[in-house]
């Protein structure tokens, strides 16, 4: 998950220039493209949806877990018991989050690969004004405001 959070802040920070959102986007994808990182990361992502419908009951009614719904006293719930029903929740969270991250992560690479793409057609087309280059003063630009 720490990976994923990783790529996901590297994909949506800031980008300089459009060379450097190629880069890092070509970076990414080709991660993807390695088999070795394609298999690991399925694999990962197989193990974490099991875990995560393995502890999603504890998601679905989490007031059982506390003995707030359950017809059983609240003595007989021990902090053993309710120590469990924490950690099913966290990691719950955890994996829920991480299958999540995963298919941002995806939906990432494929924005910025087409915004790349659609601004390297614009500059190939000499549509707009270059950057650095100064444009002509014009004579409003000069005027005071009370003239």
């Amino acid at each position: 998950m720490l990976i994923e959070c990783a790529l996901v802040l590297l994909l949506i920070m800031p980008m300089p220039s459009n060379q450097v959102r190629g880069a890092v986007t070509k970076f990414v994808a080709g991660l993807w493209d390695n088999d070795v990182c394609k298999y690991v990361s399925m694999g990962a992502m197989a193990i974490n949806a099991i875990y995560f419908f393995y502890v999603c009951d504890h998601l679905l009614s989490p007031m059982y877990a506390f003995g707030f719904l359950s017809g059983y006293d609240e003595l007989l719930l021990s902090c053993e018991l309710r120590a469990a029903a924490f950690a099913n929740e966290r990691n719950a969270y955890i994996t829920g989050s991480s299958l999540f991250l995963f298919l941002v992560l995806r939906r990432l690479v494929d924005v910025q690969a087409k915004l790349f793409e659609s601004r390297a057609e614009v500059k190939r087309s000499g549509a707009g004004v270059p950057m650095g280059i100064p444009m002509a003063p014009t004579p409003a630009a000069y005027k005071p405001h009370g003239e």
